[in-house]
């Protein structure tokens, strides 16, 4: 759910954050540092929504600060995203040295420190004891604890990034710094796991806590595997084009066929997009997600060319296109296949994620033989 921009950036709020938002106000009002103010329960509860918001703020502002930073080294930026484990910026490209990417990664958890400082000055001066004092010393504590916790060389947390850039310059190379990286971020999240069931299942009053341990640790664990995979792949594309990982194109459907046809063929050859050809001329691609067009009518009283995507409107790469620019057009796009067409409009393949994908296994073969040798 978008709600609104900030320095040309969208701010996305993701369905979990209502939950966390909702849980941190009321643990401030009911069970946390508001308990020992002189406010009535109305007041408490206003208190804890009001300190929720500004956390969440002082979360924002530390994403923003990622953002800024890495559009000010000529990374755009799609969005920024606050979820149950905090904000997460979407970074449209990869920082180009380890000194762009230790920067970009080091001054969030910095925001967070000097938000902690100025809070805390707010909450001396207001008085420790004064709802306002209350307030601002808590959120003097949770910004230094969430900026230190993020230096923790847990990746892809942002200590974890500055570990892998030091590693990059160190290595001279993206892909070990990343390997390294992610396995010393294997074993944190190992160990928030296991110490989360300890404290869930031996430490008597702490089973929250020990659960959210869990599962952030399950969170460091999928992120930081996705984000060694991507590393690889990367990898894996470099110096290949779009011709290298194409897969052939399957049988073309006729311009005089029906949709119920194209269908028949579809679950014939397990195709989830056809050519639509005239003679030799290719005239679109028909995909599995067209025949939604269809809405009341029955698939043998409608001509695939009124439900396919036109060749002029296809977004489409040429034969020569970077493997890795290929990647990135189906990232954003949202689209299973982009096809291949060259200079005379002759479709030449489709780039899918599973012709991606299979370039993985190879990667990894060609490294064991290099090993070996």
């Amino acid at each position: 759910m978008r709600i609104g921009r900030i320095f040309g950036i969208d701010i996305v709020i993701n369905l979990s954050w209502l939950f966390i938002f909702a849980f941190v106000a009321w643990s401030l009002a009911e069970v946390g540092p508001f308990r020992l103010v002189n406010v009535t329960p109305f007041e408490r509860m206003v208190l804890g929504i009001i300190t929720a918001l500004l956390f969440f703020a002082s979360v924002l502002a530390h994403e923003l600060a990622h953002s800024l930073v890495a559009r000010r080294r000529g990374i755009p930026i799609k969005q920024i995203t606050l979820f149950i484990f905090g904000g997460v910026s979407s970074l449209e490209g990869e920082p180009t040295t380890a000194p762009v990417e230790a920067w970009i990664a080091f001054v969030g958890p910095l925001t967070s420190i000097v938000i902690g400082v100025l809070f805390f000055g707010v909450s001396t001066l207001a008085g420790p004891r004064t709802p306002i004092g209350v307030s601002t010393g808590y959120l003097a504590f949770a910004n230094v604890v969430l900026g230190i916790f993020n230096l923790l060389p847990a990746y892809p947390l942002d200590g974890g990034r500055v570990l892998h850039a030091l590693v990059w310059r160190w290595t001279q190379s993206r892909l070990r710094a990343t390997q390294i990286a992610a396995t010393v971020g294997r074993i944190m999240a190992i160990f928030f796991v296991a110490y989360g069931i300890f404290t869930t299942l031996y430490v008597g009053g702490s089973s929250f806590s020990g659960l959210w341990l869990v599962f952030i640790g399950w969170f460091l664990l999928q992120a930081g595997g996705a984000e060694q995979m991507q590393a690889e792949l990367l990898n894996a594309l470099q110096g290949l084009t779009a011709a290298d990982i194409a897969v052939p194109p399957p049988e073309p459907v006729p311009a005089g066929a029906t949709a119920d046809v194209a269908l028949q063929l579809m679950m014939k050859t397990g195709s989830r997009a056809l050519p639509v050809m005239l003679g030799d001329q290719l005239l679109g691609i028909l995909t599995m997600s067209d025949f939604v067009k269809l809405t009341d009518r029955g698939p043998a009283d409608v001509y695939v060319t009124s439900l396919m995507t036109r060749a002029a409107d296809l977004k489409s790469a040429k034969p020569c296109t970077s493997a890795i620019d290929v990647l990135q057009m189906l990232s954003k796009s949202g689209v299973a296949q982009i096809p291949i067409i060259d200079d005379a409009g002759n479709l030449v393949g489709f780039v899918t994620r599973e012709s991606i994908l299979k370039r993985l296994p190879l990667q990894r073969e060609m490294r064991k033989v290099t090993r070996a040798a």
